[in-house]
C-alpha cells in the first residue's frame, strides 16, 4: 500500500511540476530583495519548486534554510509541495522557514505559522496554504473569507498537500 501511495505521490509532484515550469535555465538570475528577516538580507531566486521568479511576488515569498542551503519559493503551496517530495531529503535538514503573513506582509517563522486552506483567496499558483501568525488572524481569515481548514506547520504532510490542492 506505501508502494501505491509513493507512486501517486510522484506522479503529483510530476504534474505540479511540468504544469507550473515557467522560467528556462537561461533566464535564471540571482537578485537581491530589499525584504529583512532577523537582520539577515536574502538573496531570492526562482522558486524551487516551479521556476517562477520569486522578487516578482514579494507578498507571498517563502525561504526555506536548511543546513546545506537556502531555498526559495514563490509560495507557500510550492514548498509544501517541495517538501512532500522525500526523494530531496529536505524535511530531514530544515533549519529555519520565513513564509510571508497575508496580513502584516512581514516575514514571519514558518514552523509557528498557521495556514488556511480552502478560501476564496488564492495565490500565484492558485489554491494555497494562507499564512498567519497567530490562530486569532486565521480564524477571522477563514470565517471571512470562506475557508476551509486551519492548519500548523506540523499538521501538514503528503496526503493533505495532495487533498488541499487537487
Amino acid at each position: 500500500m506505501f508502494k501505491i501511495h509513493k507512486f501517486y505521490l510522484f506522479i503529483f509532484i510530476g504534474i505540479i511540476t511540468m504544469i507550473f515550469s515557467c522560467t528556462d535555465s537561461k533566464n535564471k538570475e540571482t537578485t537581491e530583495s530589499n525584504t529583512q528577516t532577523n537582520e539577515q538580507k536574502y538573496n531570492w531566486t526562482d522558486c524551487q519548486n516551479c521556476g517562477m521568479p520569486t522578487n516578482d511576488f514579494p507578498n507571498w515569498q517563502v525561504m526555506l534554510k536548511t543546513n546545506s542551503k537556502n531555498l526559495a519559493f514563490c509560495a507557500p503551496r510550492c514548498m509544501f509541495i517541495h517538501l512532500a517530495d522525500s526523494s530531496n531529503n529536505i524535511a530531514t535538514s530544515i533549519e529555519k522557514i520565513d513564509v510571508t503573513d497575508y496580513y502584516t506582509t512581514q516575514k514571519i517563522n514558518g514552523e509557528t505559522a498557521f495556514y488556511v486552506t480552502g478560501s476564496n483567496k488564492t495565490s500565484l499558483m492558485g489554491k494555497d496554504f494562507i499564512p498567519f501568525s497567530t490562530k486569532e488572524d486565521a480564524q477571522n481569515f477563514k470565517q471571512e473569507h470562506n475557508g476551509k481548514k486551519i492548519y500548523s506547520f506540523e499538521q501538514i504532510d503528503t496526503g493533505v498537500v495532495i487533498s488541499e490542492l487537487k
